[in-house]
């Protein structure tokens, strides 16, 4: 059909700035906050692992799956197909494979084994959940063999995707569309399944760590906005569907603009439950927070120090313990055994607002299965100082 039977704003339409834009801002935003992880797992925590570094490499491919938009605007990105030369659109059509194999295929598999490696931090010593996570991450490495796979024996040969699939789906050098959409179905159900397991596998075990319901409630919708790249998968499957074999499905490019927003959002999903660190404090669920001594007014830090740095009686003990605890997960989830508790002594049978000197010689610290949100009380009363809901064992000398 020539182009003089279509109207001139109809032939000058371009949808390319929105396409590479929007994709451009959450794949930027993916990249800052991988680079974020980065920062908080090797300068603050000091733990890198193999789940940071496949998350590295599935935010390059999601790079790289943006660039292959940008390089597709020449070739008629954004454009209605009649406006756009044969060779061209074989070249556009060519990018879009390699842009499949590596986004769809790849980053996508990195992307769950890299959450699921990370949820294992959780709770290594509960089989059940253990062996959870090991199956998802064996489902998964299956099911992304066998979606690349697919996209090399569809067509024969593989480059018939964009020699000849695009003008005619039902071209007899590629499979039956039937199975087209029968696979497209699959792979839905198996991004679908893996992606629900990985936000509610974890649900039960954070809600039952003693912390603050902010911190549990903050993990646990962090954790599920990978849901939100379930609704971007699910997204691209209808369009997949419905925009199949249309040669104007270049004009909004709708199957690969959900495809590059679920990477992305996957990415992001990933990342920013350990970015608590960062933020913890903002959001108010650090749970390192100080408390004042009534009498004295003296701001003391669980870990035993004071705002200037100054150590407080029994900080030796408490900075050491700390050390221990270098490689603490990031999601500051595990229940800690041991708690160091430091305050004022008043002696058995010494008077109120005695003068009389104590000093803590040794402090014996008590198991607790509680984590560090305690609860600290103060009784009314200055010279009471501060009253915890634990029990403490002190020798002292008085002097």
């Amino acid at each position: 059909m020539s182009t003089a039977e279509y109207p001139p704003a109809y032939l000058n339409a371009n949808n390319a700035g929105r396409i590479v834009g929007v994709v451009g801002v959450f794949c930027f935003l993916a990249i800052t906050f991988v680079s974020l992880r980065i920062y908080v797992r090797v300068f603050m925590v000091r733990a890198f692992g193999v789940d940071d570094a496949l998350i590295i490499l599935a935010c390059a491919l999601a790079l790289m799956s943006w660039i292959c938009l940008v390089l597709q605007i020449p070739y008629g990105l954004g454009r209605h197909a009649v406006v756009i030369p044969v060779e061209n659109r074989i070249k556009f059509e060519r990018i879009t494979f390699w842009k499949t194999v590596f986004s769809d295929g790849f980053a996508l598999g990195l992307l769950r084994i890299s959450m699921a490696i990370s949820l294992l931090r959780l709770k290594k010593d509960l089989r059940w959940y253990r062996w959870s996570l090991f199956a998802v991450m064996v489902f998964v490495v299956l099911y992304s063999i066998q979606a690349i796979t697919w996209l090399f024996v569809y067509c024969t040969p593989y480059s018939g995707w964009w020699e000849f699939q695009w003008m005619n789906p039902f071209d007899p050098r590629c499979k039956s569309f039937t199975v087209f959409v029968d696979l497209v179905y699959w792979n839905v159900s198996c991004n679908i399944f893996t992606d629900v397991l990985l936000g509610a596998l974890p649900v039960p075990i954070i809600w039952n760590l003693k912390m603050k319901l902010r911190v549990r409630l903050y993990v646990i919708g962090i954790l599920n906005l990978g849901y939100l790249a379930v609704l971007m998968g699910i997204l691209k499957a209808v369009f997949m569907l419905t925009t199949g074999g249309d040669p104007d499905a270049i004009f909004n490019y709708w199957v690969h603009f959900w495809e590059n927003l679920q990477l992305d959002i996957g990415i992001i999903a990933a990342c920013a439950s350990f970015l608590k660190p960062l933020v913890g404090r903002l959001l108010k669920i650090n749970s390192s927070a100080g408390y004042s001594h009534p009498t004295s007014g003296r701001y003391y830090h669980r870990g035993g120090r004071t705002p200037m740095g100054g150590e407080t009686i029994g900080s030796k003990y408490a900075n050491r313990r700390q050390a221990d605890r270098s490689h603490a997960d990031e999601f500051e989830l595990h229940t800690k055994t041991e708690h160091e508790v430091v305050t004022r002594v008043q002696a058995a049978g010494s008077p109120a607002g005695s003068q009389e000197r104590v000093s803590a010689e040794a402090v014996d610290v008590l198991p607790s299965d509680t984590n560090s949100e305690e609860i600290i009380l103060q009784k009314p009363g200055a010279a009471h100082g501060i009253v915890i809901s634990r029990d403490v064992k002190v020798q002292y000398s008085s002097k």
